[in-house]
């Protein structure tokens, strides 16, 4: 009886990840996922999990290791889903269309920082020119499929202002935009996928964004590329209006900084407890009571929705895709497989292989110490 109930959860949980892989068919161990005809392989997977770890203060744990790789493979497989319709529909970022924007990125750094950015991240030109034809690939997916069918009515805005208008009583406002760069998150949320791992490495890239607002680079395109801001960075560091109190909450220094700005003045950089920021503000609202006659009101409405609706129509169209493609998702077949089974030392980790290194140089100064 308690084998019938292990293998019937078993199955379920297949069924949750993907498919189990007992179908007869051998499957080769460096090939992870797979969607329609085009594999994904264990050294793309590779690639994108050291990236990631790449200037992490501490490696994983074995258990953090597979979680990532886990949470990567899910990824990969919803891109290579969606860039695989895009191809079909015609919608491949062009060659010149990822020169452009390569030329536009590499404008920004010196050819000796530039050399330098690439050698911490462990890429290549071509690294980065794959990543930006990814980009605007999916950006033209999403466009055609998703943004340009969402409509906000007026009568939409109406309602929204009805039943929200006491929470348009407001008080003196200051419509901001913001980068910031911290060492102390992760998972960031900008365009170059770009995250500074230590105070110091925070502050040489804060400086650095400083220095190419004030020659002259637009200040929403730089924190949309590079601020470490989760929720702002995709709008271009918007944060909409803020009023002096909500920014004394955040950091007294916050607030000092926006109060000695004109309208179209950028900050120097200030440092807080949360890193460091760049402030730009665009306009000052006297605040009080606004209704529908105010630009600011109706254009803060229309956001709202849209974002609600482009939210919910991502979601549904991800799934719908998911739907009509083949996915075999192997690494989620073999972490159920081995789940409860203790590895053997051939089994080790490039990760462990790697902690390992550490132990052995932090030891070869002591054995140099000894010997003189």
């Amino acid at each position: 009886m308690k084998s019938a109930i292990h293998l019937v959860l078993l199955v379920a949980a297949c069924l949750l990840i993907g498919g189990c892989a007992s179908t007869g068919t051998s499957v080769s161990e460096d090939i992870v996922a797979r969607v329609n005809s085009r594999e994904i392989t264990k050294a793309e997977l590779e690639k994108l999990y050291q990236a990631r770890i790449n200037g992490a203060t501490q490696l994983p744990t074995p258990e953090e290791s597979q979680a990532l790789q886990f949470q990567l493979i899910t990824q990969m497989i919803d891109d290579e889903i969606l860039l695989q319709m895009a191809s079909a529909a015609g919608l491949n970022a062009t060659d010149a269309e990822v020169e452009t924007k390569y030329t536009d990125w590499k404008s920004q750094y010196t050819e000796e920082t530039f050399q330098d950015v690439l050698k911490k991240q462990k890429m290549q030109p071509e690294d980065i020119k794959a990543d930006i034809r990814k980009t605007l690939t999916l950006e033209k997916l999403i466009t055609k499929e998703i943004t340009s069918r969402i409509n906000v009515t007026q009568a939409e805005i109406e309602d929204v202002f009805a039943k929200n208008k006491a929470n348009f009583n407001l008080p003196e406002g200051y419509h901001l935009q913001h980068i910031m760069v911290t060492p102390y998150l992760e998972n960031v949320n900008n365009q170059k996928k770009d995250d500074a791992k230590s105070p110091a490495e925070a502050q040489a890239k804060a400086a650095r964004l400083l220095r190419d607002i004030q020659g002259g680079l637009d200040f929403g395109l730089v924190a949309r590329d590079w601020s470490e801001d989760v929720d702002s960075a995709p709008n271009g560091g918007d944060l909409s209006f803020r009023s002096l109190e909500d920014l004394e909450k955040l950091d007294p220094k916050l607030k000092q900084a926006v109060m000695r700005l004109k309208v179209g003045e950028s900050s120097p950089l200030i440092e807080t407890r949360y890193g460091y920021h760049i402030l730009k503000l665009l306009e000052r609202d006297l605040g009080g009571q606004k209704d529908l006659s105010s630009p600011q009101v109706a254009a803060q409405i229309r956001q709202v929705i849209f974002n609600q609706k482009e939210q919910m129509l991502r979601a549904a169209f991800s799934e719908v895709a998911r739907n009509n493609a083949q996915v075999n998702n192997y690494l989620a077949e073999r972490l159920l497989e081995n789940a409860g089974k203790s590895s053997s030392p051939a089994a080790t980790s490039k990760t462990e292989e790697k902690a390992e290194e550490k132990k052995e140089d932090g030891k070869a100064p002591e054995k140099a110490a000894d010997q003189k």
